[in-house]
């Protein structure tokens, strides 16, 4: 835990750091003191922070509904925008005294001098240095900002057809990483990913855990908070198990933005270490039509199956847990060509019936041979009966 607080620590000084450096090259080095520049860029800035705080602070607290919505919206924009910002100014900080230098080598040059530099003295030169640099980085941001939030990102269609499954719980389950939102829904084609969702287990206010505190902001957390660890994970299809792998240990659960800065910073090593060390506790089901489905993340000791069981769909697997490339309890459920996952490619999944609820609570809607949309609540439902 004191790593976990020491990182905390060094990214709260970073983003603290970063505000500040926007504030002096975009406010103070380009307006005087005292006036409405200055007052008006200053209160600008401490907006910016205070949205930084709340993106810090509305995943591991859970608001209602319609605040996490909100947070979501300003991060799409702001989060891009930060980063473009920063690289822009940074850049500049190259340009700056390459610029300083033309415009004093200008000024001594008679037979050259324009009439806007004439005699200008050094602080005028770096006052308008710094607002040439601080509009060129903005337009520089703002611009691939735009550009990125314009990009086509083209989302699985349900019309092209996939296997058909029932979702493999039961009860309220957020979906994340959907392929409704982008293909490959992960962000990549790896371990026959592609099409793979995740669905992590609410209450009625569509929250993953009943508890929260300091440790939900600065640190990890134990699995047990969470309302997904330890619920039953149901075979989505009849089929054979043709691989099984227990015996991961159940990680600490992150959902504190400064403790997952060391957790993706050891991605990489996971990779290294092979399957087991991503999926975790995993089953693959052959399904009788062909192709596979696999299903990650158990809790250590809970598998049920052994490989060559035939199960029949919503026979009880093993129970979720956080093992794995898992940052809080979840199940991860994907289709693909091969039961090995080094060289699976991915296929489309369609979930036969369910109710989703895509804004937070409220009537819902049914939805039949689909995939959810990302952050929405679904939960399933039977299929009706032949002829009904």
């Amino acid at each position: 835990m004191a790593l976990d607080l020491l990182t905390a620590a060094t990214v709260l000084a970073v983003l603290a750091a970063v505000h500040w450096y926007l504030y002096r090259r975009l406010v103070r080095d380009v307006s005087a003191t005292g006036g409405r520049w200055r007052r008006v860029g200053t209160v600008v800035v401490l907006l910016l922070a205070a949205g930084t705080a709340l993106l810090l602070t509305v995943g591991p607290l859970e608001p209602p509904v319609p605040v996490r919505r909100l947070a979501a919206g300003w991060a799409a924009w702001w989060l891009p925008l930060l980063l473009y910002l920063i690289l822009a100014l940074l850049l500049g900080e190259v340009v700056r005294p390459l610029l300083r230098r033309a415009l004093a080598r200008r000024a001594t040059d008679p037979p050259h001098r324009p009439a806007d530099v004439d005699d200008r003295p050094d602080a005028s030169r770096r006052l308008f240095v710094a607002r040439t640099v601080a509009v060129g980085a903005s337009v520089v941001a703002v611009g691939g900002a735009v550009a990125g939030r314009s990009a086509p990102v083209s989302g699985q269609d349900p019309a092209a057809g996939g296997v058909e499954l029932a979702l493999p719980f039961t009860g309220l389950w957020l979906a994340r990483n959907s392929p409704a939102r982008r293909v490959p829904s992960h962000g990549t084609d790896l371990l026959g990913g592609r099409y793979a969702i995740d669905f992590v287990a609410v209450d009625a206010a569509h929250r993953t855990s009943g508890r929260h505190d300091w440790r939900s902001l600065l640190t990890s957390e134990p699995p047990e908070r969470f309302l997904a660890f330890g619920r039953p994970i149901l075979a989505p299809a009849a089929g054979t198990v043709v691989a099984a792998h227990d015996g991961e240990p159940d990680h600490e659960a992150r959902r504190s933005q400064p403790a997952l800065v060391p957790y993706t910073l050891g991605q990489s090593a996971r990779l290294r270490r092979g399957v087991a060390a991503v999926a975790g506790n995993h089953v693959v089901i052959a399904l009788p039509g062909g192709g596979f489905v696999g299903l990650a993340h158990f809790r250590s000791g809970s598998l049920r199956v052994p490989v060559g069981a035939r199960v029949v769909e919503g026979q009880h697997l093993a129970d979720c847990g956080n093992s794995g490339n898992s940052t809080q309890p979840h199940v991860h459920i994907q289709a693909m060509d091969s039961a090995d996952l080094t060289v699976a490619r991915g296929v489309p999944m369609l979930f036969r019936r369910f109710r989703e609820w895509p804004a937070g609570p409220g009537p819902g809607r049914v939805r039949e041979r689909t995939v959810p949309g990302e952050e929405a609540v679904v939960e399933p439902l039977p299929s009706p009966p032949v002829g009904g």
